[in-house]
């Protein structure tokens, strides 16, 4: 009996996978203000709205990205105790590594290192509920999407498999889910 499923949750708008495609979408685009401010704290490191709230004036009056900010702690004098400034600066170096080892990798293995060592994995591994599991399992199928698109990319001629195709990719699925509504 052919079904149809009515205000189910696509898989790209999934507390998770919106979380790991954030940080994908910011390395491969710093300025990305919207994912910055997705994962600047996921997992919990202990930066909070206030901060973030200065930090978006600063990029304002500035007239820079917010990432710039991050990056330019020290010249732009952003009102921050030291405690804060170092979590945000570990945050900018991390995302900056990323960008570094993003030049080698792949989307797949990209995305996985991404997973591994932003904590995200361990975060959700925590929740032994049967969500968390569920959530555990939708970023494996992430990740097994990811690489099912690495190796469709290898078969075309001008493609490289890379993030910012990936992303590019996703942009498109989303938009294709938003517009069947």
């Amino acid at each position: 009996i052919p079904y149809r499923i009515y205000g189910g949750l696509s898989f790209y708008q999934r507390k998770e996978i919106k979380d790991v495609i954030a940080y994908l979408r910011l390395i491969v685009n710093p300025k990305d203000e919207e994912a910055l401010k997705r994962v600047i704290n996921y997992p919990g490191r202990g930066i909070g709205e206030t901060t973030v709230s200065k930090l978006v004036v600063a990029a304002d009056a500035g007239r820079i990205s917010v990432f710039e900010v991050l990056i330019q702690l020290e010249a732009l004098s952003v009102p921050v105790n030291s405690g804060t400034r170092t979590k945000l600066q570990n945050f900018a170096t991390m995302i900056q590594s990323f960008q570094v080892l993003n030049q080698q990798y792949n989307a797949f293995e990209m995305a996985e290192y991404v997973v591994r060592h932003t904590g995200l994995y361990q975060e959700i591994k925590k929740d032994g509920t049967p969500e968390g599991i569920a959530r555990l399992e939708n970023i494996e199928e992430l990740l097994n999407g990811i690489k099912d698109f690495v190796e469709g990319q290898r078969e075309l001629a001008d493609a490289t498999g890379n993030l910012a195709e990936f992303i590019e990719d996703v942009a498109l699925i989303t938009d294709l889910d938003q517009d069947k509504k």
